[in-house]
């Protein structure tokens, strides 16, 4: 809550017995007392837990290169990069097989 007069952060101060919000201007908010809720809070509507599946077979859009798969010796493997460890370190390469599917990694 901010002050009307200055603009600055009410904080709680005494006031006889009872705490009120005021400011270091000589403001003080007599209407309100501290530590009690004053404004309702309305609730998010919960959401409903949703599943992905993914089709049996997703299109894989990734570049191909020539390389030997450590499963199935096939000669050719879609690749993709992700910077995995620091920011100074090399990145790490994916590979998968464009005839079994296994994934394996190189680090660079």
């Amino acid at each position: 809550m901010f002050c009307p007069k200055c603009g600055s952060i009410l904080t709680p101060r005494k006031a006889g017995e009872k705490t009120v919000m005021g400011c270091s201007c000589g403001y003080v908010d007599k209407g309100k007392e501290t530590g009690k809720i004053t404004e309702k809070v309305q609730e998010t509507p919960k959401h409903e837990e949703r599943r992905f599946e993914p089709a049996a077979e997703q299109k894989i859009t990734a570049p191909v290169t020539e390389i030997e798969c450590p499963k199935c010796h096939n000669n050719t493997a879609y690749y993709w990069t992700r910077q995995t460890r620091a920011g100074d370190e090399g990145e790490t390469k994916f590979h998968q097989c464009t005839k079994c599917k296994h994934k394996w990694r190189e680090y660079g």
